[in-house]
């Protein structure tokens, strides 16, 4: 995607300005060059370009939204986030193996099973509470750096997928070569269930199923289906046992920089961009979950009693999460959990009202 040459006049002007901003300045235009490493067919572009007519139309131009699809700025979470340091790079989207880079607690949130269903999973996420915790974390985590805007999701499960059989247990797994991120949660858990969990950058990840470098995956419908590898892939297993948290993420020093009434507008419209995500996936896993039947892939929902020899493996992953984390990563699971309980008694409550 090539960038236009008024865009890149605003990039160096942003660089050039970046830190030097002062309210004075502000009767020009502010750019915020907003950055997330998906292409135009994830949900985060849509998020996005809802976040760039809210904020362009509610500043009346006085802030100007630039929107870069893929490695144009930096092209990893590591390179976003140097580059939202050094004021090149503005707003950012990342999973929790991404935020882990900055404040590796996060991780937490890749424990297996930690997430009970959707409506559970959109609380916990948009919950106040846990929200400023985690704001106020990675804030300190980056000396007052970098600051979270809102959290969403992308891509909703991760599920087991290969091309070899059916998954109907752990017991299925052993033996598969599993592509996996660099992430020593995701690893274990293959591991301990078996397999060989193997880290492969994902644009690489069709041609090593294809080739057999690797038997399987762990990804969400969506995540197949945008990538084509419904091509090479024959069986998914539900199992669920991961929701895809997402958060944006803002340079501090940029949001500081805006005036009060900038900052509002800001705010108001990074907490559009979390609705977009969470609307737009349901939506985009009913023509994903279309495409991978008419490729002739088999779907597999395990029974209760499978579901729990899953959700079994996720306790020794949590004791090596707390092994390695400490304090940190109690309070961090102790925050979590406590934004589950009040996630799990307003869809109760709001459940029973509607039931009336």
């Amino acid at each position: 995607m090539k960038i236009p040459s008024n865009k890149m006049k605003k990039i160096a002007s942003a660089v050039l300005l970046g830190s030097t901003l002062s309210t004075a300045s502000m009767a020009h235009a502010v750019d915020l060059n907003v950055v997330l490493l998906a292409n135009e067919q994830d949900e985060e572009y849509d998020a996005a370009q809802v976040f760039e007519n809210y904020v362009e139309s509610h500043t009346g131009g006085e802030v100007n939204v630039n929107i870069f699809v893929g490695p144009q700025l930096c092209g990893s979470a590591n390179e976003c986030f140097e580059a939202m340091q050094a004021g090149i790079v503005d707003l950012f989207t990342a999973t929790a193996g991404g935020v882990a880079g900055i404040y590796p607690p996060i991780q937490g949130m890749d424990i297996p099973y930690t997430f009970p269903d959707d409506r559970t999973a959109m609380g916990m996420l948009s919950d106040p509470e846990f929200t400023d915790y985690l704001r106020g974390e990675i804030l300190d985590a980056t000396g007052q750096g970098i600051r979270l805007m809102t959290m969403t999701q992308t891509g909703g499960w991760r599920n087991f997928a290969n091309v070899d059989h059916e998954i109907h247990s752990p017991a299925d797994i052993k033996g598969l070569r599993i592509r996996t991120i660099e992430s020593e949660i995701q690893q274990r858990l293959v591991r301990d269930m078996g397999g060989s969990p193997t880290p492969i950058p994902w644009l690489d990840v069709y041609t090593a199923l294809q080739t057999g470098v690797v038997d399987g995956t762990k990804n969400s419908i969506s995540d197949i289906i945008n990538m084509n590898f419904q091509e090479v892939l024959k069986y998914i297993t539900l199992d669920g046992h991961a929701y895809m948290a997402s958060m944006w993420l803002m340079g501090n020093q940029k949001f500081k920089s805006l005036t009060p009434e900038q900052q509002r507008i800001v705010v108001d419209g990074s907490a559009l961009m979390s609705v977009v995500q969470f609307g737009m996936q349901p939506r985009k896993e009913l023509e994903a979950y279309a495409a991978w039947k008419k490729s002739g892939g088999k779907l597999y929902v395990p029974n209760d009693e499978e579901m729990e020899q899953f959700r079994s493996y996720a306790e020794p992953i949590r004791k090596w999460y707390i092994d390695t984390y400490g304090e940190q990563g109690q309070q961090f699971l102790n925050e979590l959990n406590a934004a589950r309980d009040r996630a799990k008694e307003r869809v109760a409550e709001e459940r029973e009202s509607a039931l009336q």
